[in-house]
Formats: structure tokens, sequence, C-alpha cells
């Protein structure tokens, strides 16, 4: 492989994780995905994923990747890394690969380029980002494509354990208001006026069957408890 300098470094943008969206393409649980897809693969395959998007404006973008490989310090490495860059209203795609990686798996980086250039050209960019692994799962089988949905899964457990502490709290405390603590069944409920109707209501909870009862007063104007 020929390493080509295209810029004074200066040009060239640094890296903000294996994940650096200076393009702004991804939400947040977009950049979760792709962050998961790129672990999975280092775990699975040992093959490191730098992935950029930006705007900036360069003829040709292969050279530009070539020499961002270089500048990021990737270029021996078992490394590939994906660039997509928008001039103009218009997306490019280059895949640069580490010396490691194209003496392993000659031809990758024309094949990640050719599997993800027609969801490129759609400006369908974060599925482009994520079918780089479903091409690399296909060549060494390093990753399941699918991985990524994992962050948005544990949101999804972790949205129904709140869900389900809220239940049971309701729970509890149906049971704590309205069931009998002697023999459990639920309690009835009367009401009964003092003083006018100025004075305080008393909230009567109490069970037919074994005849257990407890009093609440509430304010008799507006209703509102004076007395838990």
């Amino acid at each position: 492989m020929v390493v080509i300098t295209v810029a004074a470094s200066g040009a060239l943008p640094l890296p903000i994780g294996r994940l650096s969206d200076y393009g702004n393409v991804l939400d947040r649980h977009g950049r979760a995905r792709i962050n998961s897809l790129i672990e999975a693969t280092e775990r699975a395959s040992a093959i490191e994923v730098h992935i950029l998007a930006s705007w900036q404006t360069y003829d040709d973008v292969d050279r530009y990747a070539y020499a961002l490989l270089d500048y990021w310090g990737l270029a021996q490495g078992r490394t590939v890394l994906g660039i997509f860059l928008k001039q103009a209203g218009r997306w490019r795609v280059a895949v640069a690969v580490g010396k490691e990686t194209t003496e392993e798996y000659p031809g990758l980086a024309g094949t990640i380029k050719d599997g993800i250039s027609d969801l490129v050209s759609h400006r369908r960019i974060e599925e482009a980002m994520v079918e780089i692994f479903s091409v690399i799962e296909q060549q060494i089988g390093a990753v399941d494509p699918h991985d990524g949905q994992a962050a948005g899964a544990g949101n999804g457990r972790f949205y129904a354990v709140i869900l389900l502490v809220g239940a049971l709290i309701l729970v509890v405390f149906f049971i704590r208001r309205r069931i009998c603590p002697r023999c459990g069944r639920i309690l009835r409920v009367r009401r009964s006026r003092s003083f006018g109707s100025y004075g305080t209501v008393n909230v009567i909870y109490y069970c037919r069957r074994c005849g257990y009862s407890r009093i609440k007063k509430r304010r008799g104007l507006g209703g509102r408890k004076i007395i838990p």
C-alpha cells in the first residue's frame, strides 16, 4: 500500500473516537448503534473500524482517505477506515485499510466500497455505515450486523423496568389503602360529615367480613386532607 500525503496535517481532521461524525449525520441512537458495531467487530476479529463523516471538500476522496489513514496512525495496523464526504450536496465514499488488513484480506477495501456505494448515492449514510459491518461479516465472519441493536434493546429494557416498578408501586399503594390487613378482602368506603359544610369529612374504610375499620379525616371545603 502506498500512502499519499494530500494535504498538510493542519488540513486533516483529528479523530474524535472510532466514530468521527463531523457532518452530524447520526442522532444519539445512531451513534450508539455504530459504536456498538465497532466494538463488536474488534472483539470478534481484532479489526479496528474507524468512520469519518464530514462536509470537507476534496477532489480525490480515495487519496484523502489514505492520507487520513496515515495521519491517524492507522496505516500499518489491522484497520478499516470508512470516509463519507458531502460535497456540493452529494455524498462520496472511500474505504482505506491498514497494511495488516491488506495482507490478510486483500481486496477487502474495494468489496466494502462496492457494497455501500449504492446506499451512499441515495444519501442513506447511516445504513451505509451499518452495511460496512455486514460486508465485513460476510467476508471474514467478524460480526453480526444486528449486534448494534443491543444499545436500543438495552434502552427498551430500562424503560420496561421503570414501568414495572411504577406498576408495583401502584399495586402496593392500592393494597395498603383498600385491602383489609386482617382478612385480605377489599375495604368498602363511606363518608360522614361533621360540623356543617365547613367541618371535617370522615372517610371510613371498613371490612364487612371481619369488622376492621379505619378513619381518615378530610377538610370539608375543597376536600384537602388534614389528617393522614
